[in-house]
């Protein structure tokens, strides 16, 4: 086995070049500690106890625990759950140890937090900047990973935070800190006293030059949890996204905002991605749904005549294949031609947009920047465009509506359904056609 030094990724054969990062000589042979090989059939092994699914009783010291930030609670699926791996990670300077920290303010249990890249002095300096108390959690500034839990075997808690595992070492591999043999080793370790312990471990971790999470893809499969930040270096918002949780679904978001000298809980998340005075003209609005939670959302487009032969395309946020199909599907089916003309089309705010419900939205900022049409301000346009250029009724539908009702928008564009309004008009339509004809009246 050949793993690349820079990306961390593995290949069956050398190579000069890493096929994925594309840097030179960085493949170095990886061999894997030698296990003594036994016969399962004559060897004497200890037999162990079988449990039926019905007869394990639900432990009541295993509730989740809840924290103050209903943010938090929603990305982890309503707490954190005992015994779990939590991996954090993104780029450094992106406040995932003050995140930690934190911790000590929205949780009543008692925490350890064990640090080597911070001294303790380093880190009371930044909990007494953030006005953290301090009366439960514990600081252990060491990174040799058995007198870690030699120190845990007399000093218990509920959540324990490793920060970072890319220091940490073992006495038993002859490696250095931060190779994959003691990233696997350490985190094989933490993984069975969490299970044993019942104990919570926030394990941090970093990403790579080319904004990969710079680990071995098994590490991915040996924790329960990792998320990752999604960020604007010029924006306050932060959004940490879970990409992979074995208690609950991926697409739930922590959505919260970075001030001078604390991180809070996004009250209102539905009005960030949105401008006071949009929409206007060239933009219009959407529902984009982040797992069960729907947020408004403002879709900008910019058509341009171009001189040149070949007219751009460019897309911010949105997947630029998405925007390829919407411009096809109205010259095709509509008299709104943009052959000569440049497209480029933006989601506010750097929210990455990936699901189809916006195609609406989507199309509906083009023809009025094509058309040079003002958009109702009090409309939200709900829908998925087909290359027949008809529409298709999406998910959540309900949910959607009820949001838009909440929020007293007086227009829905949506296909034909059996959903009832109270306050606002539901606007049928069935194909891109008949948007262009509503749009061209100022609807």
């Amino acid at each position: 086995m050949f793993v690349c030094s820079s990306c961390w990724n593995e290949f069956i054969k050398w190579q000069w070049q890493c096929p994925l990062c594309k840097d030179w000589n960085t493949l170095k042979e990886f061999k894997e500690a030698k296990i003594n090989t036994w016969n399962v059939w004559t060897s004497k092994w200890e037999a162990k106890t079988l449990s039926n699914i019905s007869d394990i009783q639900k432990d009541s010291n295993l509730e989740k625990i809840v924290t103050k930030s209903s943010e938090l609670n929603n990305v982890l699926g309503g707490g954190i759950i005992p015994g779990s791996v939590i991996l954090l990670s993104w780029e450094p300077g992106i406040w995932k140890s003050t995140i930690t920290i934190q911790l000590s303010n929205m949780i009543d249990e008692k925490i350890i937090y064990i640090s080597w890249e911070e001294t303790p002095y380093q880190i009371s300096s930044r909990a007494e900047r953030l006005g953290i108390k301090w009366e439960n959690m514990q600081i252990l500034w060491e990174n040799c990973i058995e007198d870690i839990f030699e120190t845990l075997t007399k000093n218990t808690c509920k959540i324990l935070i490793i920060d970072s595992i890319s220091v940490m070492h073992s006495n038993n591999i002859s490696a250095t800190s931060g190779s994959i043999s003691q990233v696997r080793y350490i985190t094989e370790l933490l993984v069975a006293y969490a299970k044993t312990t019942n104990t919570a471990i926030f394990i941090i971790w970093h990403i790579n030059k080319d904004w990969n999470l710079a680990w071995p893809k098994t590490l991915e499969h040996m924790v329960d949890t990792v998320l990752y930040f999604e960020w604007d270096k010029y924006d306050n918002l932060r959004i940490l996204r879970a990409f992979k949780n074995r208690f609950w679904a991926t697409s739930e978001i922590w959505i919260f905002t970075m001030g001078e000298n604390w991180l809070s809980d996004l009250k209102n998340p539905w009005l960030e991605f949105i401008n006071s005075s949009a929409p206007t003209i060239w933009s219009s609005l959407s529902i984009t749904m982040e797992w069960t939670r729907p947020i408004i959302i403002e879709t900008e487009s910019l058509t341009t005549y171009t001189k040149f032969g070949y007219p751009k395309r460019s897309a911010r946020w949105i997947n630029w294949t998405k925007l390829d199909l919407i411009v096809a599907v109205l010259w095709k089916y509509s008299n709104v031609k943009l052959e000569s003309y440049d497209v480029y089309s933006n989601i506010a705010r750097w929210l990455k947009i990936d699901e189809p419900w916006i195609d609406l939205s989507l199309a509906a900022s083009i023809i009025s920047s094509k058309l040079n049409k003002k958009l109702s301000k009090d409309t939200i346009y709900l829908w998925e465009i087909s290359l027949t250029g008809n529409v298709k009724k999406p998910i959540h539908l309900e949910k959607r509506i009820k949001e838009a009702e909440k929020m007293w928008f007086k227009y829905i564009f949506t296909p034909k359904s059996d959903i009832k309004t109270k306050s606002s008009e539901m606007i049928f339509i069935n194909d891109i056609n008949e948007l262009v004809k509503k749009l061209s009246e100022n609807i």
